[in-house]
Formats: structure tokens, C-alpha cells, sequence
């Protein structure tokens, strides 16, 4: 199995509102990035809180004998209770009104690769020269996309590119996208948009394809979106389940 995780503040912000948590033993592998929002709202706080509770929900009711579709509901729950204690979190704790987070999780789990998602983090595979984007942002830029009022060209641009339309902990209930596909050996990409504003599909694609070490490969992606400005914090975890290379 190979896994590689890499975070960075950016060139930009001055304190990195990214977390994430990676996990493996003989039954699961995988990862989520969370990208927290709010500014003095305590975006970072929204972040660290999320993949602290969805983690620590995920090792204590994971059994081994579930198969893939309840583990996809179990880790919906997880998301749901976590935006439940954020939410009453930020109605108490001064200056947290309004923090959130960005949450994508994919685990690799019986043949399956099991995604779960909220916000504008993305998971992708990537096999054979191919990217695929598992995730549909939930963004407005998205909606407009969706709805033909904007093309993919206006997307990249769009003055309002970094509105979201659903987070973890801004509201008292929360809808969580679960989707599960067949795993076939790809390798999985787990990212904050701090990635994915700077560096194409493709440039992802192909540096993920060229590295035989993933560590290596997240952390040559999180330069480049450096090299193209670094605005925002990135964060890119790939994995898979291939071998690794003996040195």
C-alpha cells in the first residue's frame, strides 16, 4: 500500500485552516481533508475539530465485518454528528459565529472506494493517463455551471470562485454526498481547492503518474501550486493500493 500526505500555508495566508488525517490497517485505507472558513470565526478551529471527531467516530464504530454500504452510512453519520458539535461550538465560544469547514473523505474498503463529501474539496482517481473527479463541488460557481449560466472557461475566473454552498458546522443540519464506486487499483486524491485552483486535472494527472513514490508526488503538487502563487492553503493526500518499491 502506498500513501503520501502533504499540507502548506501558502504563500499568502499567515496560518494554514487546512487539516486532515490519514488511516490504514489490513481492512481500510484512506484520508480526508478538511478546509476550514471564517477567518476570525475560526476556520482553522472548524478544520481541526472536523477530522478530530469524523476520525475518532470512524475507529470507534468500524467493524470489519460491515460491508461497503454500511460503512459509507457510517461515516455519513460521522459527518453529521460532527457538524452538530461544531455548529453548538461556534453558538458558544465567542467570535466563532459562522466557522465551518470543507470535508472530503474517500476510503479504499472490500473493492470498493467509498466517498464522502461536503464543500469544495475534491477526490479524484487517477489510472492509466485518466483523472477522474469523483466529488461534485458544492460551490456556486458549480450551480452556475450546472444550470448553463456560465461556461467551464468563466469557471476558472469567476469573481465569486470561492463561495461555497454547503459546510460542516455553519448550519444545524447538513447534507452529505456518499457515493460508492468499484476500486480497480487507482490511485485516490484527496485535496484542498488550494490545490485544485492552481493545478489542472492534467498537471495532477500527470505528476501522480511519474512518481512511484506518492510522498513525493503530493509534495511536487503542493510546490507547483507555490510556484503558481500559493493564495490559498494547500493540502493533498494520494493512496493506493499498489506495492511499494523496495530501495
Amino acid at each position: 500500500m502506498r500513501m503520501g500526505a502533504y499540507s502548506d500555508t501558502g504563500r499568502v495566508r499567515k496560518i494554514n485552516e487546512d487539516s486532515f488525517f490519514s488511516y490504514r490497517n489490513e481492512n481500510l485505507m484512506g484520508a480526508m481533508v478538511a478546509d476550514g472558513m471564517g477567518g476570525h470565526a475560526k476556520g482553522e478551529v472548524a478544520s481541526k475539530m472536523a477530522t478530530m471527531l469524523i476520525k475518532d467516530h470512524i475507529i470507534r464504530m468500524f467493524d470489519p465485518d460491515m460491508d461497503y454500504v454500511e460503512l459509507g452510512e457510517m461515516i455519513r453519520r460521522a459527518f453529521i454528528d460532527a457538524n452538530a458539535q461544531i455548529y453548538e461550538y461556534s453558538r458558544h465560544k465567542e467570535n466563532s459565529e459562522g466557522m465551518g469547514t470543507t470535508a472530503s473523505m474517500a476510503f479504499i474498503f472490500k473493492g470498493k472506494l467509498i466517498v464522502v463529501h461536503v464543500g469544495d474539496s475534491r477526490v479524484y482517481t487517477v489510472k492509466n493517463g485518466e483523472i477522474q473527479q469523483i466529488t461534485t463541488d458544492h460551490s456556486l460557481v458549480q450551480e452556475l455551471l450546472a444550470r448553463g449560466r456560465i461556461t467551464s472557461d468563466d469557471a476558472k475566473n469567476h469573481p465569486q470562485k470561492n463561495v461555497i454552498t454547503r459546510a460542516i458546522g455553519t448550519d444545524a443540519s447538513i447534507k452529505v454526498d456518499v457515493r460508492i464506486v468499484d476500486y480497480n487499483d487507482e490511485t485516490v486524491i484527496v485535496s484542498s481547492d488550494g490545490l485544485t485552483n492552481l493545478v489542472s486535472d492534467t498537471q495532477i494527472m500527470e505528476i501522480i503518474n511519474e512518481c512511484d513514490d506518492l510522498q513525493a508526488g503530493v509534495e511536487e503538487l503542493v510546490a507547483l501550486a507555490n510556484k503558481k502563487g500559493g493564495m490559498d492553503n494547500i493540502t493533498c493526500i494520494a493512496f493506493d493500493k499498489r506495492e511499494e518499491k523496495e530501495i
